[in-house]
This record gives structure tokens, C-alpha cells and sequence, in this order.
């Protein structure tokens, strides 16, 4: 089916409108997939397009959403931060109960999308069956403040933005995400994630180092990990491994 494309409004004047892509599935009862993208992309990335064009007519349903401040979404990225992608996250679920009421949910998130699908399920849970992060950018915020000299640092928290080459393009980040990751310890994600979850990851991402998923995986009881054999943090070149790790792993479930 084709993809429909609208504007989920809010109801919080404080927020911005949201931008989805939903194409229905061929099964009412099989799972939805939920595409959360990463930092500087949007849902209609190489990876949203592909997994959505393997599942055509396979049963599930498909969703990707633009992230507030990405891609058609209203809003900037001087407020960016993983309490707003949440929301995000949940304005979309809130669309899915409405339009697919009885389909269980699986996220699947990249990078930034990633660690929001991961808490994401950690904080509601039931709410979703299954969690796909790749190379979910656990600590973003702190590895990146970490990497900045100290009066870096500083002149982005007095200025309250700083200006971040992602991709093609120069993102404003406001420093409010490094503040507001510290209230996602990993150490309370890995306790209170109890919905089944498979990090993949490439063993030589230079973005985000694949030793967190591994010490993640190691400490989460509901979360497993595969690596893929010298993958970088795109892993743009496998989407179709992904698509097959995935779907091998029980998605169609």
C-alpha cells in the first residue's frame, strides 16, 4: 500500500506539529514497525525506505515519523533532547492506537532513534513487544560535551546552542540535551528494560563505540546483541542484513 503522509497536531501549544509516513499493513493483527532516525535524518532515510519497501506484503504495517526539529516536522534543535523525542515517540504511538488499535507495536531505532526506542519501552511498559536499536547512541550527550575542550563547553552552555556538522548540514544543538540526559542513567535503563530487545551494531563505529552495547547487552537481562563484522555507525551498506537480522529475530511475530 501506499504511504500516507499528514501532520499529527498537538494538543500542547508548546509543541510542534509532527511530521509521520504511515502505510498500513496487509494483516490486522500483525505487528506495526515504528522507524525512530538519527540525529540530522529524517523518515524517509535510506534505512526507513528499505525496511519499509521489504515488508510490503509481508502483513506488517509501517510508520516513521520525523523527530521535532527534523526533516517536515515543526520546531528546532535548540530544544532537542531525548525527554522531546520521547514525547515524540508517544505522539505517534497515541496515532497507531487509533489507526491499528489491536496491532502490537516494535520500534526500531537508529542511533538517536535507537536509545528513545529503548526508553521508550522502558518507561511504558507493555506498550510495545519488541525493541530493534541500532547502534543506539547511549551517553550522546555526554560523549559529545566529553569531546569539546572545557571553554567549548562552556561558551555552549552560556550561549545555550551550539552549532554541530552533522552529515551535509550544520545542526543547532541546544545544551539543554546534555542537562536533561542526565536524568537516563544506562544503569537504571539496563534494570528496568523488561521488554525483549536486539542491539545490532558495527564492532568499527567510530560514532558511538560499540563497547556500550556490549556492556549494555551484558547488564540488561532483556537485551541481546549482535555485531556486525566490521560495520561502521551507519551501517548503510547492510540494510538489508538488517532487515533479515531482524526479521529472522521474530518481528513477523
Amino acid at each position: 500500500m501506499t504511504a500516507v503522509e499528514q501532520f499529527l497536531e498537538p494538543d500542547d501549544p508548546g509543541r510542534s506539529r509532527l511530521a509521520v509516513s504511515w502505510t498500513p499493513g496487509t494483516d490486522a493483527a500483525a505487528p506495526v514497525w515504528v522507524f525512530l532516525h538519527g540525529l540530522g535524518s529524517d523518515r524517509k532515510g535510506e534505512k526507513a525506505l528499505r525496511f519499509r519497501d521489504h515488508l510490503a506484503g509481508r502483513g506488517p504495517g509501517f510508520l516513521s515519523l520525523d523527530f521535532t526539529g527534523h526533516g517536515d516536522s515543526g520546531g528546532d534543535c535548540h530544544g532537542l533532547s531525548l525527554t522531546r523525542n520521547l514525547a515524540d515517540v508517544g505522539r505517534a504511538v497515541s496515532f497507531l492506537r487509533e489507526e491499528a488499535p489491536a496491532a502490537p507495536l516494535i520500534l526500531v531505532g537508529s542511533s538517536m532513534g535507537g536509545i528513545a526506542a529503548l526508553w521508550y519501552a522502558s518507561l511504558f511498559p507493555g506498550a510495545v513487544r519488541r525493541v530493534f536499536a541500532i547502534a543506539p547512541a547511549f551517553l550522546m550527550a555526554a560523549r559529545f560535551a566529553a569531546s569539546l575542550s572545557a571553554a567549548a563547553r562552556r561558551e555552549w552552555a552560556d550561549r545555550g546552542f551550539l552549532s554541530v556538522p552533522i552529515g551535509d548540514r550544520d545542526l543547532e544543538i541546544g545544551w539543554g540535551m546534555v542537562t536533561d540526559e542526565d536524568g537516563y542513567p544506562m544503569e537504571r535503563l539496563a534494570a528496568d528494560l523488561a521488554t525483549p530487545s536486539l542491539l545490532i551494531h558495527g564492532d568499527e563505529d567510530a560514532v558511538v563505540p560499540p563497547e556500550l552495547s556490549r556492556d549494555f547487552a551484558g547488564s540488561c537481562a532483556a537485551a541481546e546483541l549482535v555485531e556486525i563484522e566490521g560495520g561502521d555507525h551507519r551501517l548503510s551498506g547492510v540494510k538489508d542484513l538488517l532487515f533479515e537480522i531482524m526479521w529472522t529475530a521474530g518481528a513477523a511475530s
